[in-house]
């Protein structure tokens, strides 16, 4: 997984200061950076590679939100990996 590229696509909805407050805005940025992951990337993405990313990119863009908000990190990865697997299974087999 090119983490770099991750990072960048989830970077639209991690640079506002309020990507974690499920805000109806925040969660249309969440959704349309997940959807760029997915294009880029298929939707086989985990939670730990969704994860890495999120904090590679707080690190850059908001370094205090890393351990401010740790628990919204792993839900929000998780989230990531639930959408994709909802995703796969609607793909006919």
């Amino acid at each position: 997984m090119d983490m770099e590229k991750l990072k960048t696509l989830l970077k639209p909805w991690l640079s506002a200061e309020t990507w974690h407050s499920g805000d109806p805005l925040d969660d249309q940025r969440f959704h349309l950076a997940l959807k760029s992951a997915f294009d880029e990337f298929g939707v086989h993405i985990s939670s730990d590679d969704f994860q890495q990313a999120i904090v590679l990119c707080l690190h850059e863009y908001r370094p205090r939100d890393v351990t401010s908000f740790e628990n919204d990190v792993e839900e929000f990865a998780q989230r990531g990996e639930d959408i994709a697997s909802y995703l796969t299974d609607l793909k006919p087999h």
